[in-house]
């Protein structure tokens, strides 16, 4: 388990906040980002997760305790939305750590934090104006713990010292689990799409209620009200192309979110 001085790194992002540094804008798309979730979120060991401020809210009613995470829960109302890939019980956490450095965008962020203690190290990269940060990325790697996160939205800068709750891989593993626990199960076809969808759920006992879309700073960019039916087609004629995240609600209360691709 990653045994790293928290106290210490929370005093670090504190002297941070005095400072109020300027960061270069970083491209809407973390290509090389997406391309290492998507070949280590089915691994053995991993638990992936893609959080809405919506899904955290629901995700933190389970059986999470309060006070781990009553801040980051603050953080999340404001940043919009943040995914996770995460594992606590594996062999490789270095290497993959190294792996992950190398689709970090550094020419386009800004390195916010540094930090090595033993076999461990935590990095964060952020993009910035001004005094609000609009992209953040939290690398964590240990010989048996790999923690990665990618935050969008708006986050202040005076909520940075609740970050290092997330540096703790048991404690982010479940948060990533409770999410996954609370999804909603469906399916959207086709997927890329150029603007008609139908979306599919297999529980005919929890039907829609609601479908939102979501940018990649977790924005709602459209929302519709769904029949109580199992099977649902959906116009995003309106929506440019780029790619979303699509957000179900369902009327027992749970919540699915699935990547979309815009094409038309």
């Amino acid at each position: 388990m990653i045994n790293l001085s928290i106290f210490a790194m929370k005093q670090f992002l504190f002297w941070l906040l005095a400072i109020t540094p300027l960061f270069q804008v970083l491209p809407a798309q973390n290509t090389p980002l997406q391309l290492f979730f998507e070949k280590h979120k089915e691994a053995p060991g991993f638990t992936h997760a893609f959080l809405s401020k919506d899904l955290f809210d629901v995700a933190s009613k389970q059986d999470i305790r309060a006070e781990d995470w009553q801040g980051l829960h603050h953080v999340v109302q404001h940043i919009g939305a943040l995914e996770i890939l995460v594992a606590d019980s594996i062999t490789n956490g270095n290497q993959l750590y190294k792996e992950a450095k190398s689709c970090i965008p550094v020419t386009d962020l800004d390195e916010l934090l540094t930090v090595r203690d033993g076999q461990t190290n935590v990095r964060i990269w952020v993009k910035s104006v001004e005094a609000e940060i609009t992209d953040l990325v939290l690398l964590v790697g240990a010989p048996e713990d790999f923690v990665l996160i990618c935050f969008a939205g708006v986050l202040q800068l005076g909520n940075l010292s609740e970050l290092p709750s997330l540096f703790e891989a048991g404690k982010t593993a479940t948060l990533a689990k409770q999410a996954v626990n609370a999804s909603a199960a469906f399916s959207i076809a086709p997927n890329p799409s150029t603007g008609q969808i139908q979306i599919d759920l297999p529980n005919e006992q929890d039907l829609p209620e609601r479908l939102d879309i979501l940018d990649a700073q977790g924005r709602l960019v459209f929302s519709q009200q769904l029949d109580a039916s199992s099977h649902q087609y959906i116009n995003l004629n309106a929506v440019k192309p780029g790619t979303y995240w699509a957000q179900l609600k369902t009327l027992n209360g749970k919540i699915g979110v699935k990547q979309l691709q815009i094409v038309h």
